[in-house]
C-alpha cells in the first residue's frame, strides 16, 4: 500500500467516529511499552479517544494513571489459590504482569513442578487468573462499547471474540508475535493453533511486527497477510549521528533479558575480546541475573558486564548513544524468534550504533540490505568475538556508523502510524458494514 492510498484511507469517513472511545488491551502494565503507546498516539491522530488496559505489577500496583497523555487503566486479576505464592516463594505467583502465558524474564519452565500435585496447583492457578482477567475485561468492554478495540497478542484475542459477539466494535488482532512457536511456551501448541485460527477469522483486521510472521500467519491459516507494523520508535533520527565515544562505552544489549536472546553467548565472547564491555539495559529476573554474574565471574569479565536496569520508553534512544555496538544476538530457539525483526534493531539505528545481529532470516536481511551492522553464528562465542573486535576497529566502526545515518533517515514511526492508521479505518469500515 503505497502512502498516497494509506493518507486516503486513513482521512475517509473520520466525521462519522466522532470522538469515539477505543480501548487497546495488553497484558503488562504498559509503562514502558513502546508500541501500545504508539497506537494510543495513532488513535489519537484518526480523533478518536484511546484508553489502555493494563494489568497490574508489584512494581507497579496503581490501578490508574495517565503516561505520555495516555490514560491507562490496570486490571487486577485473582485467584481464590493466591496463596501459591507463598507456597512457591517467588514474586511470579503473586500480583504481577505475568498474568499472561509468556514466561517473565530468566524463567525456566513455568510450570517447575512438571506433573506433581504442586505443579497442578500451580497451573490451576494461573487458569484461574486468566479467567479472572477475562471477565473483568469483558466486562469493561460490554460496559464501555468501544468502537474500536486493539487486541495486542493472542492472550488478549478471546476479549476480542466476546467484542464481535456483542456487536458494533471493531476488532483489530495484533499480532507482536507467532504466539503457538514462541520462546519457552508452555501451552499445548495444538490448542494455541486451533485459537488463532479463530482469531484472525474474527478480528476485522490482523497487524504484526514482521514480514515474516505476516508469511506465516497467511500460510497457516490461509487468510490474507496481515499488515506489518514494524517497531520504529517515534522519535526525529537528526540527531542520531555522532561519533563513537572511547571504547569504554563498550557494547550495550537493550530488550528482557531472558533466555535465548544470546546473553550468555556474549559474556563468553566478552573474554575473547580484551578491552570490550556490556552494559545491559533491561528487565531481568533476579534468578536469570544471579546466573548471568555467576558465568560472568567464572568466564572473569565479572567487572566488563554491567546490568543497568529499564529505561522508560523515551529515554531509550539517548542510553544506547555512544556505543561501539548494539547487539541482537537473537538465537533460533523458535520460529518467533528465528523471524523476528525487534524494535532494538530500530533503536539502535536511531541512536547511531552499530548493530551485530543474528545470522537469521528477517533481521539478518535488515543489516545486510542496509549495511548497518555485521553478522554472527548466535551460538559460536568465537564467531561473536570476532565480530566485536571488528566493532571495535575505529576505521571499521566509522564505516558503519556512516551507513546507520543514512539509514536513520529512511526509518520513521510516522509511514507506520499511517499505516496503522489506514488499517484502524478499514477495521471501522468492515464492523460499519458488518
Amino acid at each position: 500500500m503505497d502512502d498516497t492510498v494509506i493518507r486516503e484511507i486513513s482521512g475517509r469517513n473520520r466525521s462519522n467516529w466522532g470522538s469515539g472511545r477505543a480501548l487497546i488491551l495488553v497484558r503488562n502494565t504498559a509503562t514502558h511499552d513502546s508500541r501500545v503507546l504508539r497506537e494510543a498516539a495513532t488513535l489519537r491522530s484518526l480523533g478518536l479517544r484511546p484508553d489502555v488496559v493494563a494489568v497490574v505489577s508489584e512494581d507497579e500496583p496503581r490501578t490508574e494513571t495517565v503516561v505520555e497523555g495516555t490514560p491507562i487503566t490496570r486490571l487486577d486479576p485473582r485467584s481464590p489459590l493466591s496463596w501459591i505464592g507463598s507456597l512457591l516463594g517467588g514474586r511470579s505467583e503473586k500480583r504481577t504482569a505475568g498474568v499472561s502465558a509468556t514466561p517473565s524474564p530468566g524463567a525456566d519452565s513455568p510450570v517447575s513442578a512438571g506433573g506433581s500435585l504442586r505443579g497442578l496447583v500451580v497451573r490451576i492457578h494461573r487458569w484461574l487468573r486468566t479467567l479472572d482477567y477475562y471477565r473483568q475485561a469483558i466486562a469493561l468492554v460490554r460496559r464501555e462499547r468501544p468502537i474500536l478495540l486493539h487486541c495486542n497478542d493472542y492472550n488478549t484475542m478471546w476479549v476480542g471474540v466476546a467484542a464481535r459477539l456483542m456487536g458494533g466494535t471493531a476488532v483489530v488482532y495484533d499480532a507482536h508475535e507467532l504466539w503457538p512457536d514462541r520462546n519457552l511456551r508452555p501451552e499445548p501448541r495444538w490448542w494455541l493453533l486451533a485459537c488463532e485460527a479463530l482469531f484472525v477469522r474474527c478480528a476485522h483486521r490482523t497487524i504484526t511486527a514482521s514480514p515474516g510472521y505476516a508469511e506465516v500467519i497467511a500460510r497457516r491459516y490461509h487468510v490474507t497477510p496481515p499488515a506489518v507494523i514494524r517497531n520504529i520508535p517515534g522519535l526525529d533520527s537528526s540527531g542520531a549521528t555522532g561519533d563513537a565515544r572511547e571504547a569504554e562505552s563498550g557494547f550495550v544489549y537493550v530488550g528482557a533479558v531472558t533466555r535465548n536472546r544470546g546473553i550468555e553467548v556474549s559474556i563468553k565472547a566478552l573474554a575473547r575480546t580484551p578491552g570490550a564491555r556490556l552494559r545491559l539495559l533491561g528487565p531481568a529476573g533476579a534468578s536469570y541475573r544471579a546466573e548471568l554474574e555467576r558465568l560472568a565471574a567464572a568466564e572473569g569479565v565479572a567487572d566488563r558486564v554491567e546490568f543497568a536496569g529499564s529505561v522508560a520508553p523515551g529515554r531509550v534512544i539517548d542510553s544506547l548513544r555512544g556505543a561501539l555496538g548494539g547487539l541482537a544476538l537473537i538465537q533460533p530457539a523458535c520460529l518467533s524468534y528465528e523471524l523476528s525483526l525487534p524494535n532494538k534493531l530500530f533503536e539502535y539505528v536511531l541512536a547511531g550504533v552499530p548493530i551485530l545481529v543474528s545470522d537469521l532470516p528477517v533481521m539478518g536481511a535488515f543489516v545486510a540490505e542496509r549495511g548497518v551492522g555485521l553478522l554472527a553464528r548466535p551460538d559460536d562465542p568465537s564467531d561473536v568475538a570476532a565480530k566485536l573486535a571488528e566493532l571495535m576497529r575505529p576505521e571499521r566502526n566509522r564505516e558503519l556508523r556512516a551507513a546507520v545515518a543514512e539509514a536513520a533517515g529512511e526509518l520513521s514511526w510516522e509511514r507506520e502510524s499511517s499505516l496503522l492508521g489506514a488499517t484502524y479505518t478499514e477495521a471501522l469500515a468492515a464492523a460499519h458494514r458488518g
